[in-house]
């Protein structure tokens, strides 16, 4: 399933997407383990590990604060995280009841009559036949666009979802198929906002785009020395490195042309950065960036 956006937008909610990484780890790509991540062009999966969550704690814990530019929601004060939510992600709890309806031709669904204490509709797609769905809040259509290949449903589930934020300015949900067949659910959701935890240093860690701003120490899938899996925090100095030979963003594109060419030979397999415990210092596994 392929997903693309206006470069403008996508910007603004591209820390809200979902894209499930941790069980098979890719060694050579860049992947915090954010409450959220985006791919621009790539695999929407979500239903699956969230819904597994929710069965065992009765509550969602993968979406968090929306950027910058969207609608902004009235949030509760931020608590502190409870036992298996990362510092920083919000905890989710469904209010209400679904609404399902097929989709074949352009659809309108009123968002008007909600929950008071609803802060995001959870939308999710479930395609039949494939196609392109633009699916989004917008008026104006600037929303995210998905594409299901046949092939890509009969080998899966095509299935996708997203939390879209709500305030007064939200009231519909706008669906616009071509030459596509699925059904969309709506269930409305509460955001908490869990606190940035504090290490025994004063840095913080937990998730990236929390309420509190982003942490000293991102939350971040790695491999542990026997090979495995692991979950820990990284440096976001280092996470957010150009190169390990430059921190931070280049000042000039001809800075930046010339930075990537260094990196392009001196690291051409990617590079590794370590994962910490939350305390900072105790290495429990590697990161990898690049390649």
């Amino acid at each position: 399933m392929m997903v693309g956006f206006d470069p403008e937008r996508a910007e603004l909610i591209r820390a809200n997407l979902i894209n499930h990484v941790a069980e098979n780890p890719a060694p050579r790509r860049r992947r915090a383990l954010w409450a959220s991540g985006f791919v621009l062009a790539g695999v929407l999966a979500g239903a699956g590990a969230s819904a597994g969550a929710f069965a065992a704690t009765g509550a969602f814990t993968e979406m968090p604060a929306q950027p910058a530019g969207q609608p902004v929601p009235d949030y509760s004060d931020a608590v502190a995280a409870p036992p298996g939510v990362i510092p920083g992600a919000p905890i989710i709890s469904l209010l209400g009841e679904p609404i399902t309806r097929p989709i074949e031709t352009s659809t309108e669904i009123s968002l008007e009559e909600r929950p008071d204490a609803a802060t995001h509709a959870r939308v999710t797609i479930s395609a039949t036949v494939s196609g392109t769905l633009d699916w989004g809040t917008d008026p104006e259509g600037n929303n995210p666009s998905s594409s299901w290949s046949a092939d890509e449903i009969s080998r899966h589930p095509g299935v996708t979802w997203y939390d879209f934020p709500l305030d007064d300015s939200v009231d519909t949900l706008y669906l616009t198929p071509s030459d596509f067949t699925g059904i969309v659910t709506v269930q409305y959701v509460a955001h908490v906002p869990t606190r940035l935890g504090v290490n025994a240093d004063g840095q913080t860690f937990g998730v990236t785009g929390s309420t509190e701003g982003e942490p000293d120490l991102v939350s971040v899938v790695g491999i542990a020395p026997d090979g495995t899996a692991v979950e820990g925090y990284a440096l976001a100095t280092q996470l957010n490195a150009t190169s390990p030979d430059h921190e931070g963003l280049p000042s000039t594109p001809e800075e930046a042309l010339q930075w990537q060419e260094e990196t392009a030979e001196k690291y051409p397999d990617g590079w590794t950065i370590p994962v910490y415990a939350s305390d900072g210092i105790t290495q429990i596994g590697a990161f990898s960036i690049g390649g």
